[in-house]
């Protein structure tokens, strides 16, 4: 087998009949260092994989959660991929997808590592939750206030059966728009925008877990009164919200 190293992207040609992760795991590491916002594995050229090569994968998933490391394998053909997954413990923790484009949208979307911006100005953040263009007004208004940057985050929330890092391509899309939408509202009000995204298994806990990491000055959320009166899971969110976020939060009702 012959592994290449290109920009982002390892990629691997030939039969794969032995365990290649020493190997494959330095060109790996070394483009972690170059690429923290994640790597891609492009197994498209293999031609075939015995059973003492499918331990490659077995040790990369090991390597991915060892070091919480964003790493996808892509272009694997289905008699391979069908092997890779039939490996117990592999299935959990490695992230797969049909091409490297595919791959490389949704490490834009990862958000599995977040490293705070070195700043000068506040910011105020406002996930993409619940009346989310309503408390946009409110956000608009704080930024302009405090001199602050407006963050908009979108959280992606995946299914507990998958990997937190699996492509979703409908899912990333559906962000993709949603957060043009709400860039293109705030601009309009003059702030100063950043858009965000991360990956959660609930959304609300993302958020707040996503505040307390960037250090995020203001969280501002909305939702309809109607909701919070007939499902009490709201509030719930809310109390998630005071307890994973640990800077200021406006909470803001408001009619349909």
């Amino acid at each position: 087998m012959i592994i290449q190293t290109k920009g982002d992207v390892v990629k691997l040609t030939g039969s794969l009949v032995e365990n290649q992760w020493p190997a494959l795991q330095s060109a790996v590491s070394l483009l972690l260092e170059e690429h923290p916002g994640g790597v891609i594995i492009d197994g498209s050229g293999l031609t075939d994989v015995s059973d003492a090569g499918v331990r490659t994968f077995l040790d990369a998933s090991h390597f991915i959660q060892a070091h919480s490391a964003r790493v996808i394998v892509s272009g694997l053909s289905e008699a391979i991929l069908e092997a890779v997954k039939n490996v117990p413990g592999v299935r959990s923790q490695l992230v797969t997808a049909a091409t490297v484009e595919q791959a490389r949208a949704s490490l834009e979307y990862g958000g599995a590592v977040i490293v705070p911006d070195a700043r000068t100005r506040p910011v105020v953040l406002v996930p993409l939750i619940g009346a989310w263009q309503r408390a946009i007004d409110y956000a608009a208004a704080e930024a302009s206030a405090r001199r602050a940057d407006a963050h908009l985050l979108y959280v992606l929330k995946v299914p507990r059966n998958l990997p937190l890092g699996a492509p979703m391509p409908a899912e990333e899309h559906e962000a993709q728009r949603a957060l043009d939408e709400a860039e293109k509202a705030m601009k309009r009000k003059g702030v100063t925008v950043r858009r965000r995204t991360t990956r959660a298994r609930d959304l609300v806990e993302g958020a707040g877990k996503f505040a307390a990491e960037t250090k995020a000055d203001l969280l501002v959320v909305c939702y309809y009164k109607e909701d919070l009166m007939q499902e009490g899971s709201r509030y719930a969110d809310v109390g998630a919200l005071c307890h994973e976020a640990h800077c200021d939060i406006v909470v803001c009702c408001v009619n349909k």
